[in-house]
């Protein structure tokens, strides 16, 4: 289930929409061919790829997210397998025949952390960073060290970002490591909308710890909208040509110096930003689905 997905319904009262929560994927049927494919809920209704006129896909996520996998295999990760393979097939499909709203992919390919720093050094501020394995740990002081991927590392635990002294960390294992900020006061994440700049702020003392993901004892970290600079507006603007993404979440972290850029989301959650839709952003996502629903896009 996905708060993101309930309130981008609410904006898209006149559109007919068949929901598939991938979570819940036992509680669907379906079957897909060289003919099509035909889909059908909980409750009995259906939909059929001939009668389709968009396509959006949330992030395919299941419930608990991560499966620690025994040496011999498990029947949970072949069947999750299975279903993301069918909603890889069903995107590719809208692809084709233009009905993807708002996550398409690059016409210039997969953008890797890697791809996106590089990129990104051309407009933003950087953080120092380094991918390392053995002996020689990189000089960087003080540090963070994050994950790139979305594997488990095993015993039902995560990866979260954390301040770490770089020659402490085990030779054994891959690394990704990045300065730490320490003059930052404030993250700010940026929604961007087929060229709309939707920005918001938080200040970092609302965090218990390095990671953005964690508030305070008090409670939820509150994001306040705000409006970039000219000169900000116009680097994200060119960043997100650059990649050749309609849509994406920025994360930055501000110091005196301004913006340092952390990472492009290409289908990031954005919901928790503007819950009551007062900021735009739900309206700017449901005029982008029915601009292909229309057939205008």
């Amino acid at each position: 289930m996905d708060l993101t997905t309930d309130l981008v319904i609410k904006e898209l009262p006149e559109v007919p929409v068949f929901r598939f929560n991938i979570d819940l994927w036992r509680d669907y049927g379906w079957k897909l061919n060289g003919f099509g494919y035909h889909l059908q809920d909980p409750i009995g209704r259906n939909c059929h790829s001939d009668e389709v006129k968009a396509v959006y896909i949330r992030k395919l996520f299941f419930n608990p997210p991560r499966i620690d996998q025994p040496a011999e295999g498990s029947e949970e990760a072949w069947c999750r397998e299975e279903v993301m393979q069918l909603w890889h097939g069903i995107h590719d499909l809208a692809q084709e025949q233009k009905l993807l709203a708002l996550v398409k992919p690059s016409p210039f390919g997969r953008w890797t952390k890697v791809r996106q720093m590089h990129v990104a050094q051309k407009f933003f501020h950087i953080p120092t960073w380094e991918m390392f394995h053995g002996e020689t740990a990189p000089d960087i002081n003080p540090a963070v060290v994050k994950t790139q991927g979305t594997q488990a590392p095993g015993g039902g635990g995560t990866v979260m970002v954390k301040e770490v002294d770089v020659s402490q960390l085990g030779s054994a294992y891959p690394w990704f490591v990045q300065q730490q900020m320490t003059a930052a006061t404030h993250d700010v994440t940026v929604v961007y909308i087929a060229g709309q700049c939707f920005a918001f702020e938080c200040s970092r003392d609302q965090f218990a710890c390095t990671d953005c993901r964690i508030p305070t004892a008090t409670g939820q970290a509150k994001w306040t909208r705000i409006h970039l600079n000219c000169t900000e507006e116009s680097a994200v603007q060119k960043f997100m040509h650059e990649t050749g993404h309609h849509f994406g979440r920025l994360d930055f972290l501000r110091d005196p110096e301004g913006l340092w850029f952390l990472e492009l989301n290409p289908n990031g959650q954005y919901a928790w930003l503007d819950p009551d839709g007062r900021e735009g952003v739900l309206k700017a996502i449901a005029a982008e689905i029915m601009q292909v629903h229309s057939g205008q896009a």
